[in-house]
């Protein structure tokens, strides 16, 4: 096994799952220093090849392979279809968030959280300051770049005018409370891209006169930064809605709620302190009445292929949400889930050999 060339080892890696890569490692002491390799693991088969995202059904994370193959010159084919590759875990699970390959997990009853990485098998558990998190907490995960991407995790707490930020440090096991004053408020899903976390927030008292708009939360500094400007004005009652792409740019979907059209914006530049966007995506929906009514809960962009997979309400059941694909000139059809289970789509996923202290 030591004797095989780099590039067939790698080819011998890119046919296995990403949740079966543990016992590959195991095979040979050069597997393993190989596999630990960050140019290594961008080049992994599924996550080169295929969308690869966390998904959730029945309170259990899902590693999911998107298979887009079947899309050719705006033209929908039948093997257009979504497949499970394993499952990650058996904690039930309320929410997942991503950020270069890490995991943060919030368990259903609120008792703990769980930072994971599926490529190694890697986790650390993190306990509250007391019984239990509350269920108004929100969470997110990053890491700071100038201390070997030390993973942190950052928890903030909103009730009526009183907010409350904490910083989790791995290294001492413990809660501590940032000194930060914020005006405005975070209310929607966040996203991380390249060890920070970006929000859409809104000012506490002028929302419909400023509109909404994006922050970022700097792990490195624990801070959040400026304001950066949204590529369109919305409100509370509007569809905004952030997903990554590969870890290297930032979408954002937008639906005003007395609208027909529906636009997907993605960064050409953004970091803490900037951020420039172009436009990818517009459909008039008029063309399909009995899509998108109700807010989407997240979407996925596949950018060569210029088409969106948005998971929307199921009209049948009004509890399940699955996905369709949107594209230019109007394009539209949906994705083959292979069951009628309840999915729910939590983030896009990039395997990496990033290490939890």
């Amino acid at each position: 096994m030591s004797n095989l060339s780099r590039d067939l080892v790698e080819e011998i890696h890119s046919r296995v799952p990403i949740t079966s890569q543990r016992a590959v490692r195991s095979t040979c002491k050069r597997w393993n220093v190989l596999s630990k390799d960050q140019n290594y693991t961008k080049h992994l088969g599924p996550a080169s090849k295929e969308i690869m995202l966390i998904m959730i059904r029945g309170c259990r994370a899902h590693l999911m392979s998107v298979n887009l193959h079947g899309v050719h010159n705006h033209k929908y084919l039948v093997d257009t279809s979504i497949k499970e590759l394993g499952k990650l875990n058996q904690v039930e699970i309320f929410e997942v968030l991503h950020c270069d390959g890490l995991l943060l997990c919030v368990t259903k009853d609120y008792s703990r959280l769980v930072v994971w990485n599926p490529y190694s098998g890697q986790n650390r558990w993190i306990q509250p300051k007391s019984n239990t998190f509350h269920t108004l907490d929100r969470f997110a995960i990053g890491y700071d770049i100038n201390n070997n991407q030390k993973v942190k995790v950052l928890r903030f707490y909103y009730w009526s005018d009183y907010v409350e930020y904490e910083i989790f440090d791995f290294k001492s096991n413990s809660w501590t409370v940032l000194d930060v004053t914020t005006h405005w408020k975070i209310h929607r899903r966040s996203v991380s891209l390249k060890g920070n976390t970006y929000f859409i927030a809104h000012e506490r008292f002028k929302v419909d006169q400023q509109g909404e708009f994006l922050r970022c939360f700097d792990f490195t500094k624990e801070r959040f930064g400026p304001r950066l400007p949204l590529p369109f004005h919305s409100c509370l009652d509007d569809s905004v809605i952030l997903s990554s792409l590969r870890e290297e740019k930032l979408a954002v979907l937008f639906k005003k709620c007395d609208a027909c059209d529906m636009e997907i914006w993605i960064t050409t530049k953004i970091d803490a302190n900037t951020v420039s966007w172009r436009n990818f995506l517009k459909v008039d929906m008029q063309l399909y009445p009995e899509r998108f009514r109700s807010p989407c809960r997240s979407f996925l962009v596949d950018e060569k292929k210029k088409v969106a997979v948005i998971f929307d309400i199921d009209r049948k059941t009004w509890t399940n949400y699955k996905p369709y694909m949107v594209g230019e000139d109007g394009y539209q059809g949906e994705v083959d889930l292979r069951d009628s289970e309840l999915w729910m789509l939590m983030c896009s996923y990039v395997p990496s050999s990033v290490k939890i202290q």
